[in-house]
């Protein structure tokens, strides 16, 4: 069988380590081009670039698939499946139609439950029981095609974004083999159009606190954001990121601190600020970070 393999985030390297130690034909690897990265903003190659170079894989990384030059080299592989995961790049019907077999996508959630860019992000501020990996046959629209394979795990209310993140593209790359080990890849569902909900790209404005929201959105806000991009307050003209956090049971103004251990009233209940970090700074307990900086009972945030 052989394969085009296209994805650029992190997510999208245990699936491409794994086929490889499967010993699948990987034909090549296209993915996003360099971008800016970093403190310095130095152009660098998306991570699953810099990983398939180190694997001596031949690697594209085209801006869309609009002119026919990019497109006939694709065909010119003659691939039996096309591989997408986390890739950020739409893929019109003339390249959904040129595998022999299919394209498929490895998807970080159960769908039709968080379609789009950021359904990680989005089960953990919902709070729900449970997510997965959904592997589909793609359409013309986003994530939107039958299910070829999935599962399921129990989504507890401790896990932030990069834990998930990291047990998700794990379990994704074991679906994803399972799923090419089948005698057949014709057996697939339609899904529920019923019970679609989607999952937007965070924006920046999508990361700052807002505490007229309850206790409970706020953690999983703060859970659902953390390691990156981080939620954010500001105190003292400064933008303050904080990783971990608690429920408080109690009630007081929405933003305004009530304790000098950094105890924050929210629209129910309050936060109990438990890691932050300064801009260019590490992160610290918040033990550590009070050494420095005092609080003051009565202040506000935002």
């Amino acid at each position: 069988m052989k394969i085009v393999f296209m994805g650029s985030s992190e997510f999208a390297i245990p699936s491409l380590r794994a086929l490889l130690k499967d010993k699948r034909e990987i034909l090549a690897v296209y993915t996003q081009p360099p971008r800016p990265a970093g403190r310095g903003k130095k152009v660098k190659n998306v991570p699953l670039a810099e990983y398939a170079l180190a694997k001596n894989i031949t690697i594209h990384q085209p801006l869309n698939f609009k002119e026919s030059n990019i497109v006939q080299t694709l065909k010119n592989y003659e691939p039996d499946i096309i591989i997408v995961i986390s890739y950020g790049l739409l893929l019109p019907a003339e390249i959904l139609s040129i595998p022999k077999l299919l394209c498929i996508n490895v998807h970080a959630s159960l769908l039709p439950r968080w379609r789009g860019a950021s359904p990680i992000n989005h089960s953990i501020f919902s709070r729900d029981d449970f997510t997965g990996i959904s592997i589909i046959k793609m359409v013309e629209e986003l994530d939107a095609g039958p299910i070829l394979n999935e599962k399921k795990i129990a989504l507890t209310n401790k896990k932030n974004y990069g834990d998930l993140y990291s047990e998700l593209g794990q379990l994704g790359a074991e679906v994803l083999l399972d799923t090419l080990e089948r005698p057949s890849l014709t057996q697939m569902r339609e899904q529920d159009s019923s019970k679609v909900t989607y999952a937007p790209k965070i924006k920046k404005e999508d990361t700052k606190i807002d505490f007229n929201k309850s206790a409970l959105e706020i953690e999983a806000k703060i859970r659902g954001l953390a390691p990156s991009p981080g939620a954010w307050i500001n105190y003292r003209n400064e933008r303050l990121k904080i990783f971990k956090a608690n429920i408080v049971e109690g009630s007081t103004s929405p933003g305004e601190i009530v304790g000098p251990n950094f105890v924050i009233g929210c629209g129910k209940n309050l936060i109990e600020v438990l890691e932050l970090q300064r801009p260019g700074k590490s992160v610290l307990k918040v033990e550590d970070f009070l050494k420095g900086w005092r609080i003051k009972k009565g202040d506000f945030v935002n």
